[in-house]
């Protein structure tokens, strides 16, 4: 019984040792989980801190050390973060240590056609290993394995629209498992990526359309009301300036003569002479958008003009007709030298748009020349008067905020920031209307919460308005007033004084509402647009006359939460 006995203490104390031990591993596994979920919630925190409030001059910076902290924390050897834009590739972000070789674009050049079919989709790719991977990513097999990438995944950046880009990580030195919960986690820090990029893009996009508004507002100054006699001189610079700013190596204007021939050419790099290229000019008389990529591209009819391409040097890129009413007066064509470069939908309306502007001009020169030779009847005066009247709508639309759709980014700003970044883009606008404007930003101002761009929108449609109420010769002097003020404790206020015609009484009720306007060439639907804007920031917008000439534009905000002093 002693002996029975025995051998029961020693089975209970056995099975209690056992039970502790595999309770100790189960407070030790659990214990690990939380510390790698609070690692992963902290790297999260900071990944998101970092790119929320960053310029988007900056933006590209916090990505890679965003970047590099991934690849740190989950022990793999390569990290990149491809950015797309449509059918084009922008900019690269990578981190790896030295001696690992990089992985080449995910959605380039045919590589990996069954990794980037599967992110088109919006589904993440991934294996541990490459016999993992299906048939039918035979290739992409083969250019993992060229790259010596032996356990990959990537997924796709994404923001409620199309693909952002894509961000992926590879284990180069030794294989590792991608496990579900992983996965999960990574797309997390994928929105925070993709978050940034999107911002990036709405900033750099509202950038790139006001540096074309300025250069619109200028080339139409420049070019509107410009004399035969010095359509030469200013042409030729006008030209320079689009060049510069679509960023090619040449461009011409073309002007063809009422019979259809070519009747001369203005180039930058003098470089396009009309019979050398017959098939684009045909097409241009025509009416078409010329767009060559390659001139591979180029139909056998256009032999001639591939053998000057080739003769000059020059790779083809993109050409408008220049139409007044319906007749084709010209033609704008852009090309490049040290590469080829595919026109985008967003580049041709570019460019149709500066076209405009270079067709009134050609149309102003056409009719006071013949207006000198044949003393021109009534009625084609008439005709380029309503030209006049279109390009000048045109203009000044363009120089509106034409959308306040889109779901608000309510994030911490400071509204000095704002009026400054919309001052900076008009100074050059305001000097070409020989305006003095001048900016006053209250210090210690509380912050706001609002959205960046809607609001730059409404400053710059204020500030725009402003300029406007000054194009008539007025007494005084021509100034506008920026400021920034206090409005009580709970709100801040922004005015925009200008020494303009003022305001009519009869409208002021009226001037804020859609399709409401008091100028030919208006719309009615910048101050409603405004309006719009400021309400949903839970602020209000007005205006009045000043005592000394004059009106003042001006709208509140409500001052963030916390931040009331």
């Amino acid at each position: 019984m002693l002996a029975v006995a025995g051998v029961t203490l020693i089975v209970v104390e056995t099975v209690l040792i056992v039970w502790l031990l595999v309770r100790r591993a189960a407070r030790k596994h659990a214990r690990s989980e939380l510390e790698e979920r609070l690692r992963f919630e902290t790297l999260l925190s900071e990944l998101s801190a970092g790119l929320i409030h960053v310029a988007a001059a900056e933006i590209d910076a916090a990505l890679q050390r965003g970047l590099q902290q991934i690849v740190t924390f989950l022990g793999v050897d390569r990290g990149n973060l491809d950015e797309y834009a449509g059918d084009r590739a922008g900019v690269r972000i990578s981190w790896a240590p030295p001696g690992i070789p990089e992985l080449p674009r995910i959605m380039d050049d045919g590589q990996f056609p069954w990794t980037a079919e599967t992110l088109g989709r919006g589904d993440v790719a991934r294996f541990a290993r490459h016999d993992e991977l299906p048939q039918e990513a035979a290739i992409d097999r083969a250019g993992y394995e060229r790259v010596g990438t032996r356990s990959h995944v990537s997924l796709p950046l994404r923001a409620g629209g199309p693909m952002l880009g894509v961000l992926s990580f590879d284990s180069v030195r030794r294989e590792r498992a991608w496990p579900d919960e992983l996965v999960e986690r990574l797309r997390l820090l994928s929105e925070a990526f993709a978050s940034a990029l999107e911002r990036k893009r709405m900033e750099l996009s509202l950038a790139e359309r006001l540096r074309l508004e300025t250069l619109l507002a200028s080339l139409s100054a420049t070019l509107g009301h410009l004399s035969a006699a010095d359509f030469d001189r200013e042409v030729q610079r006008a030209l320079r300036r689009v060049v510069d700013f679509l960023d090619v190596h040449h461009g011409s204007l073309i002007e063809f003569s009422r019979d259809g021939r070519t009747a001369r050419s203005w180039a930058v790099e003098e470089w396009m002479d009309m019979e050398e290229f017959p098939w684009m000019t045909a097409r241009l008389q025509g009416g078409d958008v010329v767009s060559v990529t390659h001139l591979e591209e180029l139909p056998d009819e256009a032999a001639v003009d591939r053998r000057s391409y080739l003769a000059r040097r020059v790779k083809p890129q993109i050409a408008v007709p220049l139409l007044v009413g319906r007749t084709v007066v010209g033609g704008l064509v852009f090309g490049t030298v040290d590469a080829e470069r595919a026109a985008s939908s967003e580049l041709i309306q570019q460019v149709r748009l500066v076209g405009e502007v270079f067709a009134h001009a050609l149309s102003r020169k056409q009719g006071e020349l013949e207006a000198q030779r044949l003393r021109q009847d009534l009625a084609h005066i008439g005709r380029v008067s309503a030209m006049g009247e279109l390009t000048a709508s045109l203009a000044h639309e363009l120089n509106q905020p034409l959308t306040a759709k889109g779901d608000l980014e309510f994030v911490p700003l400071e509204l000095n920031d704002v009026v400054s970044e919309v001052a900076w883009l008009v100074r050059s606008d305001a000097i070409i209307r020989s305006v003095s404007m001048s900016v006053h930003l209250a210090a210690g101002l509380p912050s706001v919460r609002g959205d960046r761009v809607q609001l730059q929108q409404v400053v710059l449609n204020l500030v725009l308005n402003g300029l406007e109420a000054m194009r008539e010769p007025c007494a005084g002097d021509r100034t506008l007033v920026i400021r920034t003020a206090r409005d009580g404790t709970a709100a801040v206020r922004v005015e925009v004084q200008d020494s303009g015609i003022g305001i009519d009484e009869k409208d002021v009720d009226r001037m804020f509402q859609p399709l409401y306007t008091t100028k030919a060439e208006g719309l009615g639907m910048g101050l409603a647009i405004a309006r719009s804007i400021v309400d949903a920031h839970g602020g209000q917008l007005g205006a009045v006359n000043n005592p000394q000439g004059g009106a003042t534009f001006h709208f509140t905000l409500p001052v963030r939460a916390g931040d009331e002093r």
